[in-house]
């Protein structure tokens, strides 16, 4: 079973027996779909009937401001879409969700999900552990928001939450994306980050990765 060996890798799915899933997913009505790159998979307000997961590919959401500018909120590779919203009482879409490529999908209808949850304990316990953590992140980039005025405390902010335990940030989005997400220009964006690398706070290691050298210095850019 193809679909069995990219399921197996998912969060919502972690400590299921291979045999087991295997059984599950030969009795669950569920249904694949392919998209294109640029493709929409789903509108704004659109009714969230089904549990969408991603199984490969990459889809990102995207929200328009009233300028009519677009603001890139999360990039999922592997994951659950929207997956607190299906069980809410406004059950739709809050943001435009697009493939960035390529991507396969699968669906699984709301009464079923429901089904797992009284069949499957460890089930149940990864799918609230998955929306949770969702939330954590959405409440810590509301917070982000609304404290962070600078651009130097933005990009120290956003560094800090990307940054692993052996200092290497590996950027989520493209600086493009960053600005739009700060609500600020590009080429501003772009000075703030080319200082910390001259004054030797960040090493570029690749296009999207750097090393903090010392966050002793970059928590002193905070104003």
């Amino acid at each position: 079973m193809e679909i069995l060996e990219k399921i197996k890798k998912l969060s919502v799915f972690k400590g299921i027996e291979e045999e087991k899933l295997k059984e599950i997913f030969k009795n669950l009505n569920y249904k694949i779909r392919k998209v294109e790159k640029d493709e929409v998979v789903a509108f704004r307000g659109d009714i969230l009937e089904s549990l969408i997961i991603v199984t490969s590919g990459e889809v990102y959401t995207e929200m328009q401001k009233l300028n009519g500018d677009s603001i890139v909120v999360d990039r999922i590779t592997m994951g659950v879409l929207a997956g607190a919203f299906i069980f809410g009482k406004d059950n739709r879409f809050p943001v435009d969700v697009i493939a960035e490529k390529t991507t396969e999908l699968v669906y699984i209808p709301k009464e079923e999900i429901l089904r797992l949850f009284q069949q499957e304990t460890i089930f149940l316990q990864n799918y609230l552990g998955v929306i949770s953590n969702k939330t954590q992140f959405l409440s810590k980039k509301i917070w982000f928001s609304f404290t962070n005025k600078s651009i130097n405390n933005k990009l120290i902010a956003y560094l800090l939450n990307n940054t692993d335990r052996d200092n290497i940030v590996t950027l989520k989005n493209s600086i493009k994306e960053i600005a739009q997400m700060f609500g600020v220009a590009r080429p501003s964006l772009s000075r703030v980050l080319k200082g910390f690398i001259d004054d030797k706070i960040l090493m570029r290691i690749e296009t999207n990765k750097f090393e903090i050298i010392s966050k002793e210095k970059l928590l002193e850019k905070v104003d």
